[in-house]
């Protein structure tokens, strides 16, 4: 299986849960769960886009990720009873299958593929974590700019990358200004074109090569 299947739930399990467990349609801001919630349930992004990240104590939004249709949260409130550690928003018009953890154990039993995929899809992105905090300590922006925007595009199978500067500002923890500097560099190299509201790979396999030569470390 493709790393990036390990993103996205297959088709197939998704249509099971349609019938299985209840749809919950949000409005755009929207909030679907909040930081510090304890009640156990896995949530899948059935269509638009799901924004998770935490407030600082100033009011100021940090996003850790987009979620987009197929993409799972809430996996550690199952399989660790641990408590939300981010608040959870509709980024847009957006349907969200919620499964509790009754709903959740019964599917499992009759459809034992949804644990081994979770399983597999947690140990990804597990991996993807450990390689981000390692970017973080190691190297430039820009090279942690071109490997966001590589991972984001592996994860929908397209080269072109549906987000704004602002919140790839805040998947890197960084002000605006300084992605926007990041990113006139890699567009300098030839690597990526901008446009209003996503980004353009020119090409997959040279930013990948690019993004290993400035690691300077073994690729995995």
């Amino acid at each position: 299986m493709h790393h990036s299947a390990l993103y996205r739930l297959p088709q197939p399990l998704i249509n099971a849960m349609e019938t299985f467990a209840p749809t919950v349609h949000y409005l755009t801001g929207e909030v679907i769960h909040v930081r510090g919630e304890h009640k156990p349930g896995l949530s899948i992004v059935k269509s638009g886009t799901v924004r998770v990240g935490n407030y600082g104590k100033d009011g100021r939004y940090c996003m850790t990720r987009l979620l987009h249709a197929g993409e799972t949260f809430g996996e550690f409130t199952l399989f660790a009873t641990l408590p939300r550690t981010h608040n959870a928003e509709a980024a847009s018009n957006s349907e969200v299958i919620q499964l509790d953890k009754t709903l959740f154990d019964v599917f499992c039993k009759e459809h034992p593929e949804l644990t081994a995929w979770m399983l597999r899809s947690l140990a990804v992105k597990l991996h993807d974590s450990l390689e981000m905090l390692d970017d973080v300590r190691r190297l430039p922006l820009h090279v942690r700019a071109a490997k966001t925007l590589l991972s984001l595009a592996r994860q929908s199978n397209m080269t072109r990358v549906i987000i704004k500067q602002n919140e790839l500002s805040d998947v890197l923890g960084v002000t605006v200004l300084s992605a926007h500097q990041s990113l006139k560099k890699l567009t300098s190299i030839g690597l990526i074109t901008i446009g209003y509201g996503y980004i353009d790979i020119v090409s997959l396999e040279t930013i990948e090569t690019w993004t290993e030569e400035q690691a300077s470390i073994t690729a995995v």
